[in-house]
């Protein structure tokens, strides 16, 4: 593989990124020209070609022998990054980038925090966070675009190595003056009259959702569906309806804004799974797994926290 310059194994991994040779021209500051220059002899260098050649304007795609040389340039991008981080290990953990995933639920919870905490501690490491849903969270992890990411649901990606998991039980967020919002417990059947807030197919949730409510066959008045659990939140504890939701990780004592988090118990209620995840086999440079380590910790008190306010709630 030495024949391969590292200039035209940049220029290839750019147009696979970007999805033609126009786009990575724009996004290198590079003529097209000298871009379509080095894929020529990067396939005369190979003996094959790593791209198909369509007409119009459509993404590119690789063929078989692009998709090895694309795995190689990953895996000699994160061996670099790797290096460079066991050379700062010798001289004391200095420097470093985390590119991190997650749902937006995590937005307002647990996170915010916890950055500026791991931050102060080592001012030296920087962060990308990209918020999108599980799926797409997964599908980034998986093409070494994030380094590690949470997810929500039964997320089926083989090569996934998942960290941290936890089951979350499904609540109901009732507004407060609402009918409801003094019961124990609810049931599907008592949220039915109702309007409620819901996800869109965009998360994974709404699936979940989807499926509980039509084994209770209910189907409720959808008041409001969004890809936002923020807005989806929000809106219930203004008053507008209800939501199912977990309950936010790092709430101390378990409330909203407004309203309040009642315990959804029914047969058809499934606990959500909430995981942290990296790519399966992957080397991770010290900042990362330095990072994920600390976070773990996060999880590991946060819900040995919750066991002892569950057991106390259960003795009292």
């Amino acid at each position: 593989m030495n024949l391969v310059s590292s200039t035209a194994l940049r220029y290839f991994a750019e147009v696979a990124r970007t999805g033609s040779v126009r786009a990575a021209s724009e996004s290198l500051y590079v003529a097209a020209s000298a871009i379509s220059r080095q894929l020529a002899l990067l396939e005369d260098a190979l003996g094959a070609p790593v791209i198909e050649r369509r007409q119009g304007r459509g993404r590119i795609r690789l063929t078989a022998a692009g998709e090895l040389l694309m795995r190689y340039y990953k895996d000699i991008s994160n061996e670099s990054r790797r290096l460079h981080s066991e050379i700062e290990a010798l001289q004391g953990l200095r420097r470093g980038h985390v590119s991190f995933g997650m749902p937006e639920s995590l937005v307002r919870d647990l996170m915010p925090r916890f950055l500026a905490d791991f931050s102060a501690q080592y001012p030296g490491i920087t962060f990308s966070v990209h918020v999108a849903g599980s799926p797409r969270l997964g599908e980034m992890l998986l093409a070494d675009e994030l380094d590690a990411c949470f997810t929500f649901g039964d997320i089926a990606f083989q090569d996934l190595s998942v960290l941290y998991s936890r089951l979350l039980p499904l609540h109901v967020l009732v507004p407060d003056g609402h009918p409801l919002q003094h019961r124990k417990t609810l049931r599907l059947a008592d949220c039915a009259e109702y309007g409620l807030s819901s996800l869109d197919d965009s998360l994974w949730a709404k699936q979940q959702n989807d499926e509980m409510l039509g084994k209770a066959k209910i189907r409720p008045r959808i008041a409001l569906e969004t890809n936002s659990y923020e807005l989806m939140r929000n809106v219930a504890a203004e008053g507008m309806c209800l939501a199912f939701t977990t309950i936010p990780l790092e709430d101390p004592t378990a409330k909203p804004r407004a309203g309040s988090y009642v315990p959804l118990k029914d047969v058809h209620a499934r606990p959500q799974r909430f995981a942290l995840a990296v790519r399966k086999g992957r080397n991770l440079p010290l900042a990362v797994s330095t990072f994920i380590s600390s976070l773990t910790a996060v999880l590991e008190r946060l819900e040995a926290r919750d066991a002892r306010r569950a057991a106390a709630t259960d003795g009292g």
